[in-house]
């Protein structure tokens, strides 16, 4: 039980805290008499985007309270303890009881029956903003613990605009010097990726990645599942990293061969708790048999170049197609939804393909003598879906548009492409 006099403490201290962060570029619109829901991989700045919505909703701070349920001060923390928080509030503030609030509630999670108290503040008019980490609250469980009465959205490490308008570079800019500033933040998000920590401080963003690297490893994925073969698990992450293309039979014939004891089944499951964990996403081809999906395989994908980075992974080729799946991800596609990567009826491969609006292939450096077979699996596609819009995300600024077979093709730099 927490007591009174640590909630006012608590409360005394969050009512004045002021902290600085850096604008993110997400959207949202408070839903009525639903909750909203912020879920994302660690380190991805919850907290921080709490304290921008915050500022935006109630700006002087009158009628809202945010709570961190990590202060170590409130472990152990129920929901009848949350109850005593409301009451708390009441008697610290001149806020009528009664009087309808703003409620954030950061790492709610750590609260055994939160949910009691979300049901019932919304039952009461309330507003009520929560975060939790992927690790122990998962969408689909935030779904079934407030019975439908939730909207969820993810948030993930910085988007390329984001970093771009934060170092004030977002506006195109005419002069090579600019253009050239503006190149090297790209190739640093290219590289390291847009971690909040690690474009802050760039001088420990290998030690930052390992960390938030081995925290994914051991606490949302050992701690949740008690995963107990710590060597397959380490191992998996290393072929992930390296593999354009894989499946769980083809990962498991390779631990096979490399001496690595583990079953099929079991590095399904691992797959499916890195997935959990918004780490790793396994993108599926489109296709309407699930027998021939599950031939097809998936491409592995991961939620920022940084972790790619320490896992030692140098193709460039390999960096710039992870870079374009998460700037499609920070556009709020949910993967093997309304994103795929397409096979056409010969087998060759295009990227990514938003169903019935757009066909994505990623090279990063196109010439005369790749162009057409880099391009024509974009073609190929293009007749047989239909599909019109077709674009190829590239390093290097060239040509903006080419014909081939009959379809135009907009040749874009990952910098302009990024919008």
């Amino acid at each position: 039980m927490i007591e009174r006099s640590a909630w006012e403490e608590v409360i005394s201290d969050y009512l004045g805290l002021r902290v600085k962060y850096i604008k993110r570029m997400v959207k949202v619109k408070l839903p009525k008499n639903r909750a909203l829901a912020i879920v994302g991989p660690r380190r991805a700045g919850k907290t921080f985007f709490l304290f921008q919505l915050w500022d935006e909703l109630d700006p002087e701070r009158r009628r809202s309270l945010y709570v961190n349920f990590e202060d170590p001060r409130l472990v152990g923390a129920t929901a009848d303890d949350m109850m005593e928080m409301l009451r708390s509030y009441y008697s610290l503030t001149s806020v009528p009881k009664g009087e309808k609030l703003l409620f954030l509630l950061d790492e709610v999670q750590e609260v055994e029956g939160w949910e009691r108290f979300v049901r019932y503040a919304l039952d009461m008019g309330h507003r009520v903003i929560l975060t939790g980490s992927s690790s122990k609250l998962l969408s689909k469980e935030i779904a079934t613990v407030l019975r439908g009465r939730a909207l969820t959205i993810h948030l993930y490490p910085f988007s390329l605009s984001e970093v771009l308008r934060a170092k004030e570079l977002e506006k195109a800019l005419p002069s090579l010097e600019a253009r050239g500033k503006l190149l090297g933040v790209v190739r640093e998000c290219l590289e390291w990726g847009s971690y909040p920590e690690v474009l802050l401080q760039t001088e420990l963003r290998r030690e930052i990645l390992r960390e938030i690297m081995d925290v994914t490893i051991y606490r949302d994925v050992v701690e949740r599942w008690r995963v107990d073969n710590l060597k397959a698990l380490r191992f998996l992450f290393k072929l992930l990293a390296s593999s354009s293309h894989t499946s769980v039979t083809k990962l498991h014939s390779t631990m096979k061969s490399l001496g690595i004891a583990v079953g099929k089944p079991t590095l399904a499951n691992y797959v499916e708790y890195l997935s959990d964990a918004l780490v790793l996403f396994p993108l599926r081809a489109q296709v309407k048999s699930e027998k021939k999906k599950e031939l097809l395989g998936f491409k592995p994908y991961f939620v920022d170049n940084g972790l790619l980075k320490v896992l030692g992974v140098n193709d460039r080729g390999r960096l710039l197609e992870n870079l374009t799946f998460t700037e499609l991800l920070k556009r709020g596609l949910i993967p093997n939804e309304d994103l795929f990567f397409y096979v056409t009826r010969s087998g060759r491969e295009v990227d990514f393909i938003i169903p019935e609006e757009e066909l994505i292939q990623v090279s990063w450096k196109l010439h005369p003598g790749n162009r057409e077979r880099e391009l024509s699996a974009l073609v190929e596609a293009s007749v047989e879906t239909g599909i019109e819009k077709l674009t190829a995300v590239t390093w290097e600024k060239g040509k903006e548009k080419i014909e081939l077979g009959g379809r135009v093709i907009r040749l874009l730099p990952v910098e302009e492409w990024r919008g």
